[in-house]
């Protein structure tokens, strides 16, 4: 589901140069704004899984046709958008996939969360496990092992079905509904967006249990999710306060990182970490 962003309006802002007699500041504001539009048209764009036109765009970001056509011939000339010569449509160029891989590059989710994922493995001395989705399933990115002689794992890069663990449901309870869902699927859901966190017992392997809490983005969206995997014992249904104050300021601290604002929402319509 595509979201409206929202931007400036278009009787807030132009991409025209000030009047005479504005504030010798008033330049690097119009560019600011002209910088920023350019980025709302990518973004847009980067939202969409399919072409859009320019009257499209123009109604998603609240502008003119004539703002959003001036952006887009521009990023087309840069290599940053891609136009369809049979729909005149709009995609992102080839330069948007390079500066993105660059990007990701530069930036490792893993690397910033580790810390965060050690801290919990500490605190709880089990297995502590960071997730991302991809597609319908997730993808667990780091885990460090309990320090116990018998421990339960999963190693990283090991791809699980979303809807069938902790790590996965923690994230799609906050994600756009993408069809239809059973019952029982609807059910947990809506439980884990009104707790924030997920637990999974005996689901896909006797004896195995899971904890898990969603790491937002500075959207506040889901992105990834934190967790702790441990014996049916130690995870239990509901679980310990204790396990579930660890998990979710975990995930609190990496989402604050990620310049969220999610968790700080939720704890103060709450009694804290770990109140359901």
């Amino acid at each position: 589901m595509d979201k409206k962003l929202r931007t400036p309006s278009r009787e807030d802002t132009t991409d025209a140069p000030p009047a005479t007699g504005t504030p010798a500041a008033a330049p690097a504001s119009s560019s600011v704004q002209a910088v920023g539009m350019a980025f709302a048209v990518l973004e847009a764009l980067a939202q969409s899984r399919d072409a859009l036109g320019t009257s499209e765009l123009a109604r998603r970001l609240d502008q003119t046709k004539a703002r959003v056509h001036r952006h887009l011939v521009t990023l087309k000339e840069l290599g940053f958008v891609d136009q369809d010569a049979e729909t005149s449509q709009y995609r992102l160029g080839w330069k948007s996939y390079r500066f993105s891989n660059w990007c990701n590059e530069n930036f490792n989710l893993r690397e910033l969360a580790h810390r965060h994922v050690l801290d919990l493995h500490r605190a709880s001395e089990q297995t502590a496990l960071l997730a991302m989705p991809a597609g319908g399933q997730i993808t667990v990115v780091d885990t460090i092992e309990s320090p116990e002689n018998v421990t339960i794992t999963v190693r990283p890069g090991s791809v699980i079905p979303m809807e069938n663990a902790a790590l996965g449901r923690a994230i799609l309870a906050f994600q756009p509904d993408q069809g239809q869902r059973s019952a029982s699927l609807a059910e947990a859901l809506d439980q884990v967006r009104s707790q924030w966190w997920a637990v999974a017992v005996n689901e896909r392997l006797p004896g195995v249990a899971a904890l898990a809490a969603p790491i937002f983005d500075d959207r506040n969206q889901a992105v990834a999710s934190i967790g702790l995997i441990a014996s049916h014992t130690v995870i239990t249904v509901p679980p310990s306060p204790a396990l579930v104050r660890q998990v979710q300021e975990a995930a609190m601290r990496i989402s604050t990182e990620l310049h969220s604002t999610a968790w700080q929402g939720f704890f103060s319509a709450s009694e804290g970490p770990g109140a359901s």
